[in-house]
């Protein structure tokens, strides 16, 4: 193989707590394998925050392998291969993690980062390095961001690309061309074991104007659940930003609305900054927004979870 790209999703703040993994192989810059596997953790706590971002729940991974089953029909393509990853610290460390969990003795293979090989290939563009703003540079699809299978395709994907931008004939010849990006050993690897939330950000939520957003087709779904609602946000959300929230609610129809009203149809409530909402945690608009319900409207009140569910298409349960 010319690399193995893969991607892991975690339950909870412990990077032992692989819940899923994906693998995307790679021959003569062409995709020609790829597997993804749901793994039961050590321990069965999910963290919601961490269930809004990637959608698997405990419920998921019952009956599934543990990480040293799923290890041992894995490790010699992952032993015997360069390997790639987004962020490669995160999977990285995610990996060394779940192998001391388990006993496992720490292998030694290469790997690299997909983030210096893609600033190689968008050198002076000023593209975020995250996985969806590089792939979107390369016009690669991310439907289902946060699904293990899916990101670590778009990772190979983004590769390829950046090889080909460069005209190189694999990866190994385009890190050999650009010397500055780091080819690591694995067991030299200085693991995170606890990943650190980030803290929310009340700048990506004040300076989105909803004037800047348009539903970006002419057709929708009309029997979408939340096709001709009227949708406000408050607080921070971790799975997105709230301009992607509110150009995906748009984008099936529904309708962006600044503040609570009696026309309000759903409320979406993230984290809240408690600088801004004080000791109690609820902003102005959820505020409101129970004081609008206590009068006999119907406005619903839902978690970043339920929102999730509602662009799904999925139906909730309503307190």
């Amino acid at each position: 193989m010319d690399f193995i790209a893969i991607d892991f999703e975690i339950a909870n703040e412990n990077m032992n707590s692989a819940c899923s993994i994906g693998l995307t192989y790679v021959e003569k810059n062409e995709i020609v394998k790829e597997q993804y596997f749901l793994i039961k953790p050590p321990n069965l706590k999910f963290d919601a925050s961490f269930t809004a971002i990637h959608g698997i729940k405990q419920n998921d991974v019952v009956g599934q392998k543990n990480f040293d089953e799923i290890w041992s029909m894995i490790k010699e393509d992952i032993t015997s291969n360069l390997i790639v990853a987004h962020n490669a610290q995160f999977d990285m460390s995610v990996l060394y993690c779940c192998l001391k969990s388990y006993g496992i003795a720490i292998p030694d293979f290469e790997y690299v980062c997909s983030i210096p090989i893609s600033t190689r290939a968008c050198r002076g563009e000023k593209v975020g390095q995250s996985l969806k703003e590089r792939t979107a540079r390369f016009g690669i699809s991310l439907e289902e961001h946060h699904h293990a299978g899916v990101d670590a395709r778009a990772c190979a994907e983004l590769v390829i690309a950046c090889v080909k931008a460069k005209n190189r004939k694999s990866l190994q010849t385009y890190c050999q061309t650009f010397s500055t990006i780091p080819i690591k050993q694995f067991a030299e690897l200085k693991p995170q074991t606890f990943f650190q939330k980030k803290k929310p950000s009340k700048r990506k939520f004040n300076t989105v104007a909803i004037s800047e957003i348009s539903a970006m087709t002419d057709t929708f779904n009309e029997n979408h659940i939340l096709y001709g609602k009227n949708i406000v946000f408050t607080g921070d959300l971790l799975s997105m930003d709230r301009k992607e929230a509110m150009q995906k609610v748009v984008n099936i129809g529904g309708v962006m609305k600044s503040g609570v009203s009696s026309k309000t149809n759903y409320l979406v409530v993230g984290i809240q900054d408690p600088k801004l909402v004080g000791a109690k945690g609820i902003s102005s608009k959820e505020k409101k927004a129970y004081e609008l319900k206590q009068k006999g409207l119907d406005i619903q009140i839902v978690n970043e979870e339920s929102f999730l569910k509602l662009l799904n298409n999925e139906a909730i349960a309503i307190d």
